[in-house]
């Protein structure tokens, strides 16, 4: 007898544990479908504001700085526009007013780096001054005076051989020309004038040098726009390697020189000064667009206007002497 009430004692605490387990288990599951239930309510709120799952997982950051500086959420006058712009950059859209577009410098110095090493100073032994020009639309005027101060003008190196493209009004009174090169401040190599386009105002030059030289890459100057940002390079009163910026402020000017009409120049506002000419006018990719050339000039100095050929019409003569 005893024996039979001890079975049934074990079987009752058996069915107890097993009714708790149960017990358990459903409001465990329950529980669970509730919490289920939840997050799937809010997915579809989410998804309906067109919050994805990335911006999902910022929700929780959004609540810890909530948590941490609550001062950024209550702060008279800001709430509604502080937790507008937390659920605009939630969804994707950021509309702060301490995020701004911004032009970097370092896309400057980038285009400035890849061509300045193309870049040459041009001097010479003796030079004649060339006949005065009383307009204010002139070329800069290849001197003495200028020649005393390191160079008479710059160029751009279009072929690692040493073919190099400048200005011919700053060649064509000079002799015993010499070129300098970027990073040969003492070295002086003997150039020639090999080719030139009087009605473009080119020239040509050739030097010879033991070792091959940077070429610059020539741009697309079709491309160009108004507006657009470029830089100049060149030794303005013989400070080599001096580097400006400006604008396009017209890309199809016609201009009058000494009884000449240039035709298609572009206008800019970059800073150009004597010794300047035959520098190049780069883009912020760091090609040649133009050759810089002219300025409007009152004073004698620039004033703010600028001229530049483009370097498709430079592009001709360029093929036809290097081959």
């Amino acid at each position: 007898m005893s024996y039979f009430r001890m079975k049934e004692k074990r079987r009752s605490q058996r069915e107890g544990i097993l009714d708790r387990f149960k017990g358990f288990l459903a409001d465990y599951l329950t529980g669970l479908l509730s919490i289920l239930l939840i997050l799937n309510v809010i997915i579809v709120m989410f998804a309906l504001m067109g919050i994805g799952w990335r911006q999902m997982l910022d929700v929780p950051a959004y609540l810890m700085e909530a948590l941490h500086k609550p001062s950024n959420f209550l702060s008279r006058g800001n709430t509604g526009s502080t937790m507008s712009k937390q659920i605009r950059s939630a969804a994707g859209v950021v509309t702060s007013s301490n995020i701004q577009l911004v032009y970097s410098d370092e896309s400057f110095a980038a285009a400035a780096s890849r061509v300045r090493p193309a870049v040459v100073n041009i001097s010479c032994g003796t030079i004649e001054r060339a006949p005065a020009v009383s307009d204010s639309l002139r070329f800069d005027d290849p001197a003495q005076d200028l020649l005393n101060l390191g160079g008479i003008g710059s160029g751009i190196i279009v072929d690692s051989r040493g073919y190099i493209l400048t200005c011919y009004h700053m060649v064509s009174q000079a002799s015993n020309i010499t070129v300098t090169p970027f990073g040969y401040e003492g070295r002086r190599y003997s150039a020639h004038v090999i080719a030139k386009d009087e009605s473009l105002n080119l020239a040509v030059l050739r030097i010879n040098t033991p070792h091959e030289l940077p070429a610059a890459i020539l741009g697309d100057s079709s491309q160009m726009e108004v507006a657009d940002m470029v830089l100049a390079i060149g030794s303005p009163f013989g400070l080599e390697q001096s580097v400006t910026h400006g604008i396009i402020s017209d890309n199809h000017r016609d201009i009058q020189i000494g009884g000449r009409v240039y035709r298609g120049m572009m206008q800019t506002d970059v800073a150009i000064n004597r010794g300047s000419s035959g520098g190049p006018l780069i883009s912020i990719n760091g090609e040649v667009v133009a050759i810089n050339m002219a300025i409007y000039a009152p004073t004698g100095v620039y004033s703010g206007v600028s001229f530049a050929l483009p370097i498709n019409q430079a592009k001709p003569l360029a093929a036809k002497i290097i081959q």
